[in-house]
């Protein structure tokens, strides 16, 4: 029999001998892998599916807003890189046959700009009449083509026919107003007309959707249509609006939170699998001599090692990256999706994913090739001698002292056992430590959400029903609706803000009386506002360089004016990072407080005159639950996969531990020492372990939460970070209970030890 069959036939054997073994570091790299590929898949699905979309429906590069009209068109259409331009009119409205249900409606003259995807229906036809509506709209709301929607465009009364359901690219993530961060598909959508149908006297553009033919020349149109066109009131980039960059940011954060979640799995994984492949070849060293002993080469007994752990991680990682392609991701992207209206989107298989997944396999088949290295170098007769602990002088000093001598004989044993195998037990600490850290991150992440709806709905936003001003509200309409309901109100203004010569969007937030909308100090409680200047976010002066007492120079958009006006105060705010004053202060400027908003807990039954909408705090927290629920189901996974790969390490670090001190026990059994005795010892050094691993996990997962709300989140989003009692209870009993079980389990294999062959084999 040549040499090659006599290696293959001992791996069939070794595997068959230590399947359980070899199915632990297949189920540690699949789980590993699953969880990254899953996540980078789901991840980049989102930001090519969009790509694509973008590019076959031509999304407008600028928006240009105002009262416009045919003219402003055709002036840009005559600036040099102007391929296309489009008037739209929008205005929000109610469904008068749909209760509390808003729809921003859209009249429109052709569609070669943001384009429509057409689900189901007729495409758009400028001469035809009816509708074309939001699909997840409809989908939520039980609406079907040919379905009739009744709603007033400033007075005039409007019923149409559902004519075809849509996706439109710029609508890609579409919220009502800056008081949403989700979409609510079922509370509001949008929806298409063609001009030919909209009233007479609107017959203007409240916004010109723009297409450049390269991205270099975005800018140039934009400062030539700023500076030439004073009827145009702003120009704006459409990667910086909500839509597209809203959809962004929700890829960008998933990016930085991705690389933690997926990085924590892989690491543990691959630690785990490196050391148990490493203590795997120290287990074989007899065989290794034997072999040596025989007449195999190095080379020969290297390559046989290495193949073995081959086999494992390559099997590993190809289930571990189908999983995460087709199901795990895939489950990831439809959740994501269930807010996001993009078409024929799908998950996608990065590069760099292949080339993690073969870092893996090369990791893994090295660590092995080094630890059968160490073994093969020596002569056959040095590897056959017994494998004797080295101690350091500390070490023994420590066992040899009276204080050592009074302790039992299962704490003595334990605590020698652990100073000769340092490596061991502190790679299965960190293992189980590492899948501690994820379960507090998971369950802290959704601790955290849940403050920050209470924080939102019940600390800052005192009031019960939020009444959106129209914009061509007259001001005995303003003044009626105030007489009827409440003098609470604010106004939002969209500005720039200038900063060593660069600008940046930003909004003021004007706050009549600051008992409806309360604004909160550092330590999040409620704060009186200053009337002698302005107050910025304790986000926004950290990400943009501020402080008390220096000058804030802003515009308001379309307006050439700049004001300097002085910082004298810092906020907390998690969702809006943004300039607040009073009104009065607002009134110093010189400027004219007209309100967009009036805050009131008098029931509202009908929209009154002047009101664009009516909004109920109650559908904001609906609609913060949903996106609350859709996140509990992922993080729900990550945390069962936590859970998984936790159950993995612990059973096979058990197993390991079980099989190096197999003579020990078996030592312990001719001594006389029951099968309990020795289960126990067995147990308690575990229980040390999973304590340690607990003690170090809890803060790791705190400070992986942390990060990823101080990083990875959203620069207009400060959370703070919230970590139950409760969260710390269930990750700390659950890692202590799995751990227990699985030791439980192992120590049935006590019983069965052969002490003759334990202790003729002196492993």
């Amino acid at each position: 029999m040549s040499s090659k069959n006599m290696l293959r036939r001992k791996m069939l054997r070794d595997v068959r001998k230590n399947f359980a073994q070899f199915i632990t570091i297949f189920l540690m790299l699949t789980i590993g892998t699953m969880a990254y590929s899953g996540i980078r898949t789901y991840m980049s699905g989102m930001e090519k599916s969009a790509e694509r979309y973008y590019a076959k429906n031509n999304l407008q590069d600028l928006d240009a807003f105002g009262k416009l009209n045919d003219h402003t068109v055709e002036k840009i259409k005559k600036i040099d890189h102007v391929r296309d331009v489009e008037g739209k009119f929008s205005i929000l409205t109610k469904v008068a046959n749909l209760k509390e249900r808003d729809l921003q409606l859209n009249f429109i003259k052709s569609n070669n700009i943001s384009k429509f995807h057409v689900v189901s229906g007729d495409g758009f036809d400028k001469n035809k009449s009816g509708i074309w509506l939001d699909e997840y709209f409809a989908k939520y709301n039980n609406l079907k083509v040919g379905d009739i929607l009744e709603f007033d465009v400033n007075g005039t009364k409007l019923k149409q026919k559902i004519v075809g359901l849509i996706y439109v690219p710029d609508h890609v993530a579409y919220v009502k107003d800056n008081t949403e961060i989700f979409p609510v598909h079922d509370k509001y959508g949008f929806a298409y007309m063609s001009q030919n149908q909209l009233p007479e006297p609107m017959r203007f553009y409240s916004s010109v959707m723009i297409d450049v033919d390269e991205e270099g020349n975005q800018a140039g149109v934009k400062k030539n249509i700023t500076d030439n066109m004073p009827e145009v009131a702003s120009v704006l980039y459409t990667k910086d609006q909500y839509s597209a960059a809203g959809y962004q940011s929700e890829i960008d954060e998933g990016k930085t939170y991705v690389g933690i979640f997926s990085g924590l799995f892989i690491a543990i994984a691959l630690l785990c699998v490196v050391t148990t492949m490493a203590r795997t070849v120290r287990k074989d060293r007899m065989q290794i001599g034997v072999l040596k002993a025989l007449g195999f080469t190095s080379r020969q007994i290297a390559w046989h090692y290495i193949s073995y752990m081959l086999v494992i991680a390559v099997l590993g990682v190809i289930v571990g990256l189908l999983g995460g392609y087709f199901w795990f991701g895939k489950f990831f992207l439809d959740e994501e999706m269930r807010y996001f209206e993009v078409a024929n989107y799908g998950t996608a298989l990065d590069w760099d994913v292949w080339l993690v997944m073969g870092i893996i396999v090369f990791i893994t088949c090295l660590t092995c090739y080094q630890t059968v290295r160490n073994y093969v170098r020596q002569p056959a007769a040095e590897i056959l001698r017994v494998e004797r602990p080295q101690v350091k002088s500390s070490g023994m000093r420590f066992t040899s002292s009276k204080f050592f001598s009074r302790m039992s004989f299962t704490v003595r044993w334990n605590i020698r056992d652990i100073i000769r195998n340092k490596i061991r037990v502190v790679t299965g600490m960190a293992g189980i430590a590492g899948c501690m850290a994820l379960l507090v991150c998971g369950f802290s992440i959704k601790d955290t959400m849940h403050n920050y709806i209470k924080t939102e709905l019940d600390t800052i936003n005192n009031y019960r029903y939020r009444i959106n001003i129209s914009e061509n509200a007259k001001a005995d309409q303003i003044g009626k609706i105030k007489k009827d309901f409440s003098n609470n109100s604010s106004k939002m203004i969209a500005v720039e803000t200038r900063k060593n010569g660069e600008l940046k969007l930003n909004s003021v937030f004007v706050n009549d009386t600051n008992d409806a909308v309360r604004t909160l100090d550092k330590n999040w409680a409620p704060m009186k506002l200053p009337e002698d200047g302005v107050i910025i976010t304790q986000k926004m002066a950290l990400n943009e360089g501020y402080k008390i007492g220096e000058e804030i120079e802003w515009h308001v958009m379309g307006e050439k004016e700049y004001y300097k006006t002085k910082i004298v105060g810092m906020n907390r705010d998690p969702q809006n990072q943004n300039i607040t004053m009073t009104r009065k202060f607002y009134e110093s400027l010189g400027r004219k407080y007209v309100p967009d908003a009036i805050y009131t807990d008098t029931e509202i039954k009908n929209t009154p005159d002047g009101a664009a909408t009516v909004q109920s705090i109650d559908a904001v927290r609906d609609g913060l639950h949903t996106m609350l629920a859709t996140m509990n189901s992922m993080i729900t996974i990550l945390v069962v996969f936590a859970i998984l790969l936790g159950i993995v390490i612990v059973y096979n670090v058990g197993t390991l531990s079980f099989i190096e001190k197999d003579y020990q026990f078996s030592t312990l059994k001719v001594l006389g020492f029951s099968d309990r005795k020795i289960a126990n010892i067995f147990i308690q050094q575990n229980v040390w372990i999973t304590i340690m691993a607990i003690i170090i996990g809890l803060p790791l997962g705190y400070a992986v939460t942390d990060f990823i709300f101080k990083v990875a989140i959203d620069e207009s989003y400060d959370f703070a970070v919230f970590v139950t009692l409760r969260t710390c209870l269930i990750s700390a009993v659950g890692t202590f209970l799995t751990s227990t079980i699985v030791s439980l389990w192992l120590t049935r294999r006590v019983a069965k030890i052969d002490m003759v062959k334990s202790l003729k084999g002196n492993e």
